[in-house]
């Protein structure tokens, strides 16, 4: 119980930080590694990691490539991957691509944001953690 407590403290604080400032530092991003570590450990190197950290390669790559997504995006679902395995890992980063679609659908419709506009993928994340966590 503390685990998801702590993850979803740490969750919420950089997706604060990741829209107030389109950035996440990397000091904040510790935490998040420092649980993964933890969860790996305890976990004694579990076969489920590595599907459960495609997701983050998939968008770590991506933002090397194309620079259209954030680093920091793909260290924190490489760490969810870590931290939940690779089924919840893929499902975590499904649910957070479709809210963030419905999200910019919706900004779409009401003419608020353009083709163009970036909005920040962590709190989407966050959202999808806690409903995959909870249920």
């Amino acid at each position: 119980m503390w685990f998801t407590v702590l993850t979803m403290i740490w969750l919420l604080s950089i997706s604060v930080s990741d829209i107030r400032k389109r950035s996440v530092p990397v000091w904040m991003l510790a935490p998040g590694g420092v649980l993964a570590g933890i969860m790996f450990v305890s976990q004694q190197g579990a076969t489920g990691d590595v599907p459960g950290i495609l997701p983050g390669v998939i968008l770590l790559v991506t933002a090397f490539i194309t620079k259209k997504a954030g680093y920091g995006d793909g260290i924190v679902m490489l760490f969810l991957g870590i931290m939940s395995g690779g089924g919840e890992s893929l499902l975590i980063f499904a649910a957070g691509l479709c809210f963030a679609a419905i999200f910019s659908l919706i900004l779409l419709g009401l003419r608020k944001a353009g083709r163009n506009t970036r909005i920040p993928f962590l709190p989407f994340l966050a959202a999808a953690w806690l409903i995959v966590a909870v249920f």
